[in-house]
């Protein structure tokens, strides 16, 4: 009679409740990745006193008159809120149709707010004090007529009471 002997690896069992333990941990399954903490309602809290429509200073581009504006919109559940930028056409005094769109992010870590996105605001900062909205930014189109695409520069902006952007003018 021939007789098999099957060995048995002591550490399968420790094994198994080892997966066990991190599919419970898979956040496809609901459970959240390990070390995970869902922070939407605070980064949303966060993002949302920025909301609105901001009028930038009339030189914001370092022509004097030239005149545009942000509009900042509610947060969304994927913590992400839209941002359009409007540079105001002077010379035929209207709103153009098309902005310049990106987003506003609250920083992973840190409680700090981020416009990316839109060209002229390259790598954004934004803070708010009150009604008035800094926006710090990489000067990469020169905007301060310095000479230097190297510099960091902020520009300000303040809260207006618009709600639409048919508010801002006429389009063009």
């Amino acid at each position: 009679m021939l007789t098999t002997a099957l060995k048995i690896n002591p550490l399968l069992p420790t094994m198994a409740g080892a997966l066990l333990l991190l599919s419970a941990c898979d956040s496809s399954t609901g459970g959240g990745a390990a070390g995970d903490v869902d922070d939407s309602p605070a980064a949303i809290a966060l993002l949302a006193p920025f909301t609105g429509f901001y009028d930038l200073q009339d030189d914001w581009n370092g022509q004097l008159g030239d005149e545009a504006f942000l509009i900042i919109e509610t947060p969304g559940s994927d913590v992400i809120s839209p941002a359009s930028f409007y540079d105001f056409d002077d010379i035929s005094n209207c709103v153009p149709i098309t902005p310049s769109r990106g987003e506003v992010t609250k920083e992973p870590i840190k409680d700090l707010i981020f416009m990316d996105g839109i060209f002229q605001f390259n790598e954004a900062e934004l803070t708010l004090s009150g009604n008035t909205l800094t926006i710090e930014f990489n000067d990469d189109a020169d905007l301060d007529n310095d000479g230097s695409t190297f510099d960091r520069v902020s520009v300000t902006a303040t809260k207006v009471g618009f709600s639409q952007v048919s508010d801002l003018g006429d389009s063009c």
